[in-house]
């Protein structure tokens, strides 16, 4: 139901459908969402004017409300949920809405008025809720320009009607009597013809686009002709200059005795509106597009998450009530073994979100290919000997054969390779082969992995790299296909200047060859060591300050500082943060990015700007966000140094020895 009175400003009245289309809008976001009652409201500087109800049946009863405390700012007139607004509003909410809960999507220009959905008792805690708003509203987004850029067609061809003769508005007129046809200049200006052309009927008709819309014209020409019907149609035409041009065409035929003898109208160029409504057209089957793949990232995530979450929430458990000292070990790394896996498929999701942004980059360094390969092999030879697969591992190098590249990436294209080959192989055998060959001057890593699954179709085939590009709509584990591993596998080679082929054959089994150019390398013998530090440098105090909104990041940092027996103060944000800097003086501060209240960033500024630090104190960025435009965030902030999460001890542990260096050296 649509509401308007002198208080909404809104003095454009709506065409009917748009009215049904906004009220079917709404009605489905609380279906969706699964609640009673939804609005459509526009808030200005003074109150809140509910435009669609879904359900007339539910409060509110009133059209207009003043509001709870009127400000300049829209968004603090009506925050985006009931988790982050004031009580005073939650009391103005509940008062007027009969409602303790709600989430508002984005506001929304609708004749210059600023417009939001509301859905009453929605839990904003809900992650699924959110995304599913964010569809909502790119919906009404959508309908909005919809009506905006019929609004603006209808008000043209109100205009043509009354003004035919306006400049800007091409005419034409054909004599059928005397077979002559006039041109107003501006419709040569559209056709891009010489102003001394002298246009014909037949002509005219060859500057419409051959094909439908030159056969379009001429049946319409025809039928008024023969019917004396006017007539209305939007064709594409080329110019005398080969420009594609859009307009619209109106005409209307002259009848005398049941024979047409004069036909006349009007054409408009007409391509802004065109193309804006074609990038419409476009934009919504994008949206579609994107809220099909983001509904299956979110169900084939959730679905993976299980598996490591059992092992991490198992293990606890069972670590729990463990005497057996060898016993609890192994659990431990089981644990630990889950955990890992659990990182990766987050690593997954975000490195299929940083290519599809662009916003992805390789790491080089050196490492040993065989090293590399056999810790992957050995992680695969349980999971084939648990489904009674035989697993050949062929390396054709040596234990001291080191190159340089992306050690992670290389290891999540076989790693990833070999996932979708174990899980699509229920007998028989997976091969990997793997060696190095001198292509030219370039040292190349070839791999294959084989395998005697299910094999796949050349439909599969050809859209294999694609993300979930399933052979079956079956979810089951067995069944279900590729997800995002092989799409990111395939952009990885690619950003790697590297090949990836596959040969399949239905019901005998597949093979992906790898083809990724390195560089070689030596590397010193011996792994990384713990680092050390020595008694003389421990027996320096240092004040130490870790902040994190997480509980258990701020556990496991003062674990790795307690090594060293310094026991760090906490702060569980950045406003606590600047305040304890007020207090004591800190000579290293493990500062997290992301938290409430106030971020790691702004909190940095602010101390720095009041100068809290002793002379040598140093900001650590401690962050899960490691892309470079975080990183020169951090840097712009004064922070001296950036460690990534997961964290490990060897990280803190050179910082502690920096701080405690510098301190030594101005004692």
């Amino acid at each position: 139901m649509l509401y308007f009175d002198e208080h909404s400003n809104l003095n454009v009245k709506l065409e009917n459908q748009f009215k049904k289309s906004l009220t079917s809008l709404v009605q489905r976001g609380c279906d969706s969402l699964g609640v009673f009652q939804g609005l459509l409201v526009q808030v200005d500087g003074e109150a809140v004017h509910t435009l669609v109800k879904a359900s007339p049946a539910h409060l509110p009863s009133f059209k207009s409300v003043p509001l709870h405390s009127p400000s300049d700012s829209i968004e603090k007139n009506f925050p985006e949920n009931s988790t982050i607004c004031s009580s005073r509003f939650k009391q103005w909410f509940s008062t007027y809405f009969s409602a303790e809960k709600y989430i508002r999507g984005r506001f929304h220009n609708l004749d210059e008025k600023q417009v939001c959905l509301v859905f009453f008792n929605a839990c904003p805690d809900q992650p699924n809720n959110m995304n599913k708003l964010a569809l909502i509203d790119d919906w009404l987004n959508v309908l909005l320009e919809k009506f905006h850029i019929e609004k603006a067609e209808s008000k043209q061809k109100a205009l043509y009607e009354k003004l035919q003769s306006v400049a800007n508005v091409g005419t034409w007129e054909v004599d059928l009597t005397n077979n002559a046809l006039m041109w107003s200049s501006q419709t040569r200006l559209i056709h891009e013809v010489a102003d001394d052309f002298i246009p014909t009927l037949d002509t005219a008709i060859n500057f419409y686009k051959e094909g439908f819309d030159r056969n379009e014209i001429n049946r319409i020409v025809s039928n008024s002709m023969e019917t004396g019907e006017p007539w209305s149609a939007t064709l594409e035409l080329v110019s005398a200059k080969g420009n594609s041009v859009w307009i619209e065409t109106h005409g209307m035929a002259e009848m005398k005795h049941g024979k047409c003898v004069r036909l006349f109208g009007t054409l408009q160029n007409v391509n802004n509106s065109v193309q804006l409504r074609l990038e419409l057209e476009e934009r919504r089957r994008e949206a579609e597009e994107s809220s099909k793949e983001r509904g299956m990232l979110l169900s084939r995530i959730s679905h993976e998450l299980k598996t490591p979450l059992n092992g991490i929430t198992g293990m606890l458990q069972a670590i729990k009530f463990e005497t057996k000292d060898n016993v609890r070990i192994r659990k431990a790394d089981l644990a630990l073994h889950s955990a890992d896996r659990l990182l990766a498929l987050i690593n997954d999701v975000l490195d299929y979100t940083s290519i599809i942004n662009s916003e992805f980059s390789l790491n080089f360094g050196d490492f040993c290919i065989r090293s590399l390969i056999e810790d992957i092999v050995d992680v695969f030879k349980t999971k084939c000997a648990e489904k009674g697969v035989r697993l050949y591992a062929v390396l054709s190098f040596d234990e001291q054969t080191n190159v340089n590249g992306d050690a992670a990436r290389i290891s999540q294209v076989i790693t990833h390779l070999l996932s979708n080959a174990v899980k699509f192989t229920s007998k028989g055998y997976i091969s990997v082969q793997v060696t190095l060959k001198q292509q030219g001057e370039i040292p190349v890593l070839l791999a294959s992995i084989e395998d005697t699954g299910t094999g796949m179709s050349n439909d599969i085939l050809s859209r294999i790299f694609s993300p979930f590009q399933n052979e079956t709509e079956c979810a089951s584990e067995e069944l279900n296909g590729n997800g995002l591993g092989l799409s990111i596998v395939n952009q990885l080679v690619d950003k790697m200047s590297g090949e990836l082929e596959v040969r399949s054959t239905l019901g005998k089994g597949s093979c992906f060859d790898l083809a990724i150019p390195v560089k070689m390398s030596v590397l010193e013998k011996g792994g990384q060591t713990d680092i050390e530090l020595s008694p003389e440098l421990l027996d320096l105090p240092l004040n130490i300050l870790v902040v994190d909104d997480n509980d258990i990041n701020r556990l496991v940092l003062a674990s790795m500082l307690e090594k060293f027996n310094y026991v760090p103060d906490e702060a569980e944000n950045g406003e606590i943060a600047v305040q304890m800097a007020r207090t004591k003086k800190y000579d290293v501060i493990f500062m997290d990015c992301a938290m409430p209240v106030l971020d790691g960033v702004n909190a940095t500024k602010a101390i720095l700007q009041e100068n809290l630090l002793p002379p040598n104190g140093r900001i650590i960025a401690v962050t899960a966000n490691t892309t470079p435009e975080d990183k020169s965030k951090c840097s712009d902030a004064g922070m001296v140094d950036f460690l990534s999460k997961p964290i490990v001890q060897n990280d803190v542990s050179l910082q502690v020895r920096y701080a405690l260096n510098t301190k030594l050296v101005t004692a």
